[in-house]
């Protein structure tokens, strides 16, 4: 099949045609037509129900100088970093997919109304994945704030073919470097994932990860991504000995026997952490839209598991809600959520 959406050089990780993983020690279980049934079946079958989309929304300043991660929902955040506002993987839209009438429905709302966004100097792009690349949230963002975009390689076709030819796009490839008004640096990491938008653009573009660093802060985003062999976490640690804060994906990872090289679990989560040697976690893709046969809050619960089988402290990977802040200097998370099905509260002991 004829490549889409990028022409370039054969590397490690791209032969000329599709983009590939750094490791086969985790091959990704592609659906066919019997998995796409299975997998289907299974979350049919284990709907989330009863939950109450009550959040309480932040309000983030207009700028902050310091570090500060929010909530928006899904693999949605917010980072406030040295007087810049960057968003991640921003979704608004009620519904997820090519269909927007049909995609797959949110169970909360945005943790920020978009009314209440403050200026957005930045959008990164992880993948171009439904419930990461969101045209119509993107369209929306650039129409009000003509934020200049980082993606991988590849995606810079989809958004200008569905947003526009001269919107400002930064497209990158792994370890490569880009600035930020010369103020920060933005880097993509690789990540062991795969894309697609339709039945024909399997891995014609790119995914990764990124890291969003200034003189005083880091901060690890790490996309989608499965566990794989490990190595692109512990190189990381090399790289970037001095992470604040790594957000990290904990949902999204049932039936295991399909999505183990899609999406890491709450336990793998935790690997990623200790491995990549952030001083903090942070928890998303969980609880948002249904993607998987996992209970809404089973990530969470599984999580503090795992924390505390390994003598972690449960305010070292906080699982966040919607709306909720972090920032370094308080483990206080801001906003409270009136969904108990959906608390990441820690158990009591």
């Amino acid at each position: 099949m004829k490549q889409k959406y990028y022409t370039g050089p054969i590397t490690d990780h791209f032969n000329g045609n599709n983009f590939q993983n750094l490791t086969t020690a985790e091959k990704i279980k592609y659906l066919n037509s019997f998995d796409g049934i299975k997998w289907y079946f299974h979350m049919i079958t284990n709907a989330w129900t009863g939950l109450t989309p009550h959040v309480v929304q932040a309000h983030p300043k207009e700028r902050e100088k310091e570090l500060k991660v929010t909530m928006i929902g899904h693999a949605s955040i917010l980072l406030q970093i040295e007087g810049y506002n960057i968003l991640v993987d921003p979704v608004w839209s009620p519904r997820i997919g090519p269909v927007f009438f049909i995609g797959k429905k949110r169970v909360n709302p945005p943790g920020v109304p978009f009314s209440h966004l403050p200026p957005i100097d930045a959008v990164l792009i992880t993948h171009n994945h439904y419930d990461h690349m969101d045209i119509r949230t993107l369209r929306r963002l650039y129409k009000k704030y003509d934020p200049i975009f980082f993606t991988p390689l590849g995606n810079d076709i989809v958004l200008k073919k569905h947003i526009s030819n001269v919107m400002t796009i930064h497209t990158m490839d792994w370890f490569e470097e880009k600035l930020l008004d010369n103020q920060l640096k933005i880097t993509l990491w690789p990540a062991y994932h795969w894309s697609a938008r339709g039945i024909y653009d399997r891995n014609d573009a790119l995914w990764g990860g990124f890291i969003v660093s200034s003189p005083h802060y880091n901060a690890y985003f790490t996309g989608d991504t499965s566990y794989g062999d490990e190595k692109i976490f512990k190189q990381l640690k090399d790289h970037f000995p001095a992470l604040d804060v790594a957000v990290i994906n904990i949902g999204a990872y049932a039936p295991r026997a399909i999505l183990k090289g899609h999406h890491n679990d709450p336990e793998e989560a935790v690997k990623i952490f200790l491995d990549c040697g952030a001083k903090q976690a942070l928890g998303i893709h969980w609880g948002t839209f249904q993607l998987s046969s996992e209970e809404a809050y089973e990530p969470v619960h599984t999580l503090y598991g795992v924390l505390r089988d390994r003598l972690l402290p449960v305010n070292q990977f906080i699982p966040m809600r919607p709306g909720q802040t972090w920032h370094p200097k308080s483990s206080v998370i801001q906003a409270k959520s009136a969904d108990s099905a959906i608390s990441n509260e820690p158990p009591k002991e």
